[in-house]
């Protein structure tokens, strides 16, 4: 708890230092910062003393006792990346597109090599509706779209019928279990017992929950990955509605700021960040109640853990110099 705090106060002052950063001075250094990014995100897959393996997976670079998850930080800078480019080439669309697959597939696979499968999604998303933005065309974005969705039936059908394909390009084992498990709980219950407990914690809870009683359930991952199960089963049906009501908010207000933007670069950077947090709360509550497969993503601001919480602290200090630079770009 006392690390948390820690991390809760250095979080505060970072996002206070970013929201005085310039995003000009980064836009004009954007390529010296993405070979900054690629370089510590392959030193990770190198086997050295600064970057353990932990749980099986090469995250975390480890020293004085703290561990930093490089790709939990990089979220920002990947969105102003995307953005960036969609901008600069905004006149030469296939350039435009083009340049924006090239610089973000290699991030994306930097990071689902360590392995991080979980927030490789993350990232994708986020780039498909940043890319999506760019789109002018309504037939561009129909095929977009039928093409994204034409890609999560093939890997459907992948994985029932040639699961053996999947290991060749890189997913492993316990990934496979997940979704089994997912699939068809009742015949893979040892994989399951995490959302099992899970479901049984956030039904005890009722309508507002055991804090007063001071008894909890015991869930693999309870502060971290699956700490929504512990606010239900703590604060019940209030406590949930409470956080689900305020995370609403906090998005809304994202997509407001974002429509009011002057700048395209602005609203698109916005955007990124909307979609960013949003998949992210969605596909965290999703796996705890079972509705999606575990993928070990944290909840926003909730879940304990240094890295999560800088660079959630980052993203929204960026946010606030986007908003601030754009308002005085539009008083001009």
């Amino acid at each position: 708890m006392l690390m948390q705090i820690v991390f809760l106060v250095i979080g505060a002052v970072v996002c206070i230092a970013f929201s005085k950063c310039s995003i000009a001075f980064i836009r004009r250094n954007i390529w010296y910062f993405y070979g900054g990014v690629l370089l510590f995100l392959l030193i990770l897959l190198i086997p050295n003393p600064l970057a353990p393996v932990l749980n099986g997976a090469r995250r975390w670079y480890r020293f004085a006792g703290f561990s930093l998850q490089p790709s939990e930080i990089f979220k920002s800078f990947f969105i102003l990346l995307l953005a960036h480019i969609a901008i600069k080439y905004e006149k030469q669309s296939w350039k435009q597109k083009g340049i924006m697959l090239l610089a973000g597939i290699p991030i994306l696979l930097l990071i689902f090599k360590q392995p991080d499968l979980g927030t490789t999604i993350v990232y994708g998303i986020t780039a498909f509706v940043i890319l999506l933005f760019t789109i002018k065309s309504a037939t561009w974005i129909i095929g977009l779209i039928i093409g994204m969705l034409s890609s999560v039936f093939l890997f459907g059908y992948v994985l029932l019928k040639h699961v053996d394909w999947l290991e060749k390009v890189g997913l492993h084992p316990y990934q496979f279990r997940r979704i089994y498990a997912w699939l068809d709980p009742e015949n893979n219950p040892n994989d399951a017992y995490q959302v099992n407990l899970s479901l049984k914690s956030i039904g005890s809870g009722t309508l507002s929950g055991n804090h007063a009683s001071g008894t909890t359930m015991y869930i693999p991952e309870s502060h971290t990955d699956m700490v929504f199960s512990t606010i239900g089963n703590q604060f019940g049906f209030i406590g949930v509605s409470l956080l689900l009501c305020i995370f609403m908010l906090f998005l809304l207000q994202i997509v407001s700021a974002a429509m009011q933007m002057k700048r395209p670069f602005s609203m698109l950077v916005l955007t990124g960040f909307a979609t960013m947090y949003a998949f992210n709360i969605f596909e965290n509550i999703a796996m705890v109640i079972g509705l999606m497969p575990l993928t070990g993503i944290p909840l926003p601001f909730i879940s304990y853990g240094g890295s999560s919480v800088l660079g959630n602290m980052i993203a929204l200090g960026i946010m606030f110099a986007v908003i601030n630079e754009d308002s005085l770009a539009s008083e001009i």
